[in-house]
Order: structure tokens, then sequence, then C-alpha cells
């Protein structure tokens, strides 16, 4: 499997727009959006689940979607949490894993719905595993049946555990990885971090296909 890092240049404020094959993605941090550039965004009412719904309505109640590609853009809030895009010929889709999330297995989900394999997968913008305490039970709880030897003693790495998920759930090797590698607490001069700061303001990410 093949990880590509992506480099973005940030404003100030934590706003990029990174290219990726036939679509955009779009990074708000601290300075949010502008008005009028996420018409044609669908954003979930997000749970902390595994519940994964198809073709959607903005507010739906669940962490991951599945759209028809260049009918709308699947956008994601997070705090610390990872924001996870993926792109077929057919089909896009997003998901939000945080602990709770990967605990309940919507990276597996999330391979085991998508209608055909995907091109590539973008690793959005998260709190990196050397950021990321967590007690015992949380990495337990996450880590169930996944290899350990990757996330630091004491602590999740939160885009390990979601590839590791996808991988056991039969994602193909052939399929690209794009990491975006800025973390949420050590970059908190760019994003909004829960974990750093208690806030319950959000960053904003969405993946947008080329002709929409």
């Amino acid at each position: 499997m093949r990880i590509s890092r992506l480099e973005a240049a940030y404003s100030p404020g934590g706003v990029a727009d990174i290219e990726l094959p036939d679509a955009l993605l779009s990074v708000r941090g601290r300075d949010g959006a502008i008005p009028g550039e996420m018409e044609n965004v669908i954003f979930l009412n997000q749970v902390h689940g595994s519940e994964i719904i198809h073709n959607p309505e903005s507010g739906a109640s669940a962490d991951g979607m599945i759209l028809p590609r260049g009918q709308s853009s699947p956008g994601i809030r997070t705090a610390d949490c990872l924001p996870v895009f993926m792109s077929s010929s057919f089909h896009t889709a997003a998901f939000h894993a945080g602990w709770r999330g990967l605990a309940s297995g919507i990276s597996y989900r999330m391979i085991k719905e998508f209608p055909n394999e995907p091109d590539f997968i973008v690793l959005g913008n998260c709190i990196c595993g050397d950021c990321y305490q967590v007690g015992p039970d949380v990495r337990e709880k996450v880590l169930r049946g996944l290899p350990e030897h990757m996330h630091p003693p004491g602590r999740l790495d939160l885009k390990r555990a979601a590839l590791d998920q996808m991988t056991a759930a039969g994602l193909s090797e052939e399929c690209t990885i794009f990491d975006v590698p800025e973390c949420t607490v050590c970059r908190k001069d760019l994003f909004f971090s829960f974990r750093a700061e208690g806030t319950h303001l959000r960053n904003i990410t969405w993946m947008k296909t080329k002709g929409l």
C-alpha cells in the first residue's frame, strides 16, 4: 500500500486547498470557511458511532456517508478526530473516526459498504499518535484484533488504527493513501483542538470532485 504525504500551503489561520487526482481537498482551520464556499457540501450530525448512510441529506445523524460522484461533496467537522475521504470513478465517501467510531468499526464497515474499489483514500488532519494519550481500556477497545506495536505506549494513532481496520476489511494494496500530516495539537496555531484547549469549535474539511 503506497502512502503519499500531502504538503499543503496553509494560511496563518489554517486554510488550504490541496490538489488530489480529479478532486480538491479543502481544509478550513481557525479562520473557518468564507460565505458561499460550502454550497453543495453535505455535513452529517456526527454522533461518534459507526453508522454509514448512502446519499444522505445534510444533518442526518451518522458518522459516514457514501455519495454518487459529481452530485454533492462530502464534508466532515473535527477538533482532533480523524476525517477520512474516499473516491472512485462512481462514488465519493467520507467518515468521522474518533476512538469511539473506530472501536465500533467504522473504517471496517466503510470498506465493506463502499460500492466499488476506491482509487484513493485521504487521511485528514487529526491528533497524532505521539500526542493522543489514552487509557488501556480505550486502546483495548480500538485495537482489538489489530497490531498494537505501531502505537506508542499509552497512546493511540488514529490513522494507523483506521488503516489497519480498512486493510482487515479487504482494502486493496493497489489503493493510494494520501496523508495530510499536520497534527491538530502540535499545530494549534492552525487548527482547533479539543484536547489542547477544550474548545467546541471545529475544523472543517471537504472533498470536491472536479466539475462541481
